[in-house]
């Protein structure tokens, strides 16, 4: 099997393309050595990378803002197709288009039963919760990559029910790893239902999320407050009412 390719990080202000070695089905030695469990990852799959986003977070490691160190693979929005699983995968094959939540759970723990992966206890040593690329979450390999292993992925992986249709808005469907649920889960969390009336501060890419999503789930009017005038006119692109500083004084 060919050689593997990931965006590291190589200072402040400094990426490159490197070549690595083609995924195995392994975890991560520091996550089998502080865990005290095996390395060998029968519930693991590896994925061709399809597609792959830069999220706000990398560019905190690559401005150096930090402590990730000079060679810090990058990249936790991956959306990619099943080209190897290990023996224990029961869900997924070769050939499936997948999601993959940033988050990496064993799907097994404590808090993975009770819905709150974002701190599974079973993958990184060092604290509750793992990702892909990111410093201090476990040393998984970063998904800015062509090939990435995905642990427990009968859990892990969100598979698109249609390959053919998955592939043709695979844009859009590239969203739902990171950045389209985060602005969902706020919403939620913050219980927008039927008829609320909405306001989001900021209309980055998540506050964007987070309106389009307090829409979906039954906002009567979504405000949205920003600086910057193309933001405030993407969110009046699809319904919102933009808000500038100042407005409510």
């Amino acid at each position: 099997m060919s050689d593997n390719r990931v965006v590291v990080y190589k200072g402040p202000g400094q990426v490159a393309v490197e070549e690595i070695e083609y995924p195995r089905l392994e975890l991560p030695a520091d996550v089998v050595k502080g865990l005290s469990i095996k390395q060998e990852a029968p519930h693991g799959a590896v994925l061709r990378i399809v597609t792959t986003n830069i999220c706000g977070s990398d560019q905190h490691m690559v401005r150096g803002r930090t402590t990730a160190p000079v060679g810090q693979t990058l990249g936790h929005e991956i959306t990619g197709e099943v080209v190897e699983t290990g023996d224990d995968v029961l869900f997924v094959k070769r050939g499936d288009i997948c999601s993959v939540p940033f988050n990496i759970a064993c799907g097994r723990c404590r808090m993975c039963d009770e819905g709150k992966t974002g701190v599974c206890l079973h993958v990184n040593p060092a604290r509750p919760g793992a990702a892909y690329g990111y410093v201090d979450m476990g040393g998984w390999v970063g998904g800015q990559a062509e090939y990435v292993m995905v642990p427990y992925a009968d859990f892990n992986l969100l598979k698109f029910p249609d390959r053919d249709q998955a592939l043709e808005k695979i844009l859009d469907l590239t969203m739902l790893s990171d950045i389209f649920p985060t602005g969902y889960h706020g919403a939620f969390t913050a219980g927008v239902t039927t008829g609320s009336t909405v306001y989001v501060a900021g209309a980055g890419p998540v506050g964007l999320a987070a309106a389009h999503s307090a829409q979906l789930l039954g906002a009567s009017a979504v405000l949205v407050g920003d600086m910057i005038p193309e933001r405030l006119e993407q969110a009046r692109s699809f319904g919102c009412e933009p808000r500038t500083p100042g407005w409510a004084s």
